[in-house]
């Protein structure tokens, strides 16, 4: 069992939007698409299509949207048992307003994001799991401010594995993100933020660099994810960069990073080595992304192992 804490959103995509819609009284757009969103409700689902067991922990409602998530988690098969019902804040939403290029802009509420603290993981939810997930280091300021440190220290007290991601929402919030998170980051094992997330909490731009300011930590896993160049992953012995394949369909990149953490994971909880599971987590990224929507194009585990494989030829 993985158990993914963190973001849980319900996106709603609307396209075409005309770029000058505040000049118009109306337009018509295509069907509006619903889709779940937020780093642990993405990597929850996309680690349900690879096959694995997992639950998630993040603060919802009880509303149209809670209920939505609630419904796409049961045909998923992702548990939601752990959930918390927040009764003061609406569950967190966006609306995608995606113009005729394929831009997309944001309108978002995520202001129960802040609810979320450590003693909403109860032991018992640690327990059940092998992987502790969050995905939200710099998003959510009660985890942030220790309810990550926390959470990932009873994991560890109960020979659990911990795994983080971040997600810049608010970069100016905190003077020096480094310092703030050591708490933390004293308690992850595994840790993959993106090029952008990187370079907020080192300054640097180089993965190099980057990796040694994380040194100290004496995290078993570090990464950076690269976009469309791929990912550069290291145990702190061995360093490699791998390249996404080629020729790959773009259609929607929104949710690549969570396709990814899914593989990642996937692979960490299938007994392979770090960079054997980065390269997985790369293929199934890759395979996201020529879907439209954040969850719709997360693909099997046989349709990733075998794109996979057809690299190794």
């Amino acid at each position: 069992m993985i158990l993914c804490v963190g973001m849980m959103v319900c996106d709603t995509l609307l396209s075409p939007v005309p770029i000058d819609i505040f000049q118009r009284d109306s337009a018509d757009i295509s069907v509006p698409c619903n889709c779940c969103g937020g780093d642990a409700l993405g990597t929850a689902i996309g680690l349900a299509r690879l096959g694995r067991d997992v639950s998630v922990i993040g603060r919802i409602s009880d509303d149209i949207n809670g209920n939505f998530i609630l419904r796409e988690c049961c045909r998923y098969g992702v548990d939601t048992t752990a959930a918390v019902f927040d009764r003061e804040y609406s569950t967190a939403c966006s609306y995608a307003l995606i113009d005729e290029q394929g831009e997309r802009h944001y309108l978002s509420d995520r202001r129960i994001f802040d609810r979320l603290c450590g003693s909403d993981v109860p032991d018992w939810a640690i327990e059940k799991a092998e992987i502790i997930y969050f995905g939200s280091a710099m998003a959510m300021r009660a985890m942030d401010s220790g309810g990550i440190a926390d959470m990932f220290r009873r994991a560890h007290q109960h020979g659990k594995m911990t795994a983080m991601d971040a997600a810049v929402t608010q970069p100016d919030r905190v003077a020096d993100w480094m310092e703030y998170l050591a708490p933390a980051f004293e308690e992850t094992d595994i840790f993959f933020p993106s090029m952008e997330e990187a370079k907020v909490l080192t300054g640097e731009t180089e993965p190099e660099k980057i990796m040694e300011y994380f040194r100290k930590f004496h995290m078993k896993i570090f990464g950076i994810k690269l976009g469309a160049k791929g990912c550069f992953a290291t145990d702190f012995e061995r360093s490699v960069y791998i390249a996404c394949p080629e020729k790959i369909k773009v259609a929607d990149t929104s949710g690549a990073g969570d396709s990814f953490m899914a593989g990642l994971l996937c692979g960490i909880s299938c007994g392979w080595d770090a960079f054997t599971s980065a390269e997985f987590a790369v293929c199934a990224a890759s395979k996201k992304v020529g879907v439209v929507g954040g969850t719709s194009g997360i693909p099997g585990f046989e349709e990733v192992y075998d794109f996979f494989k057809s690299r190794k030829r």
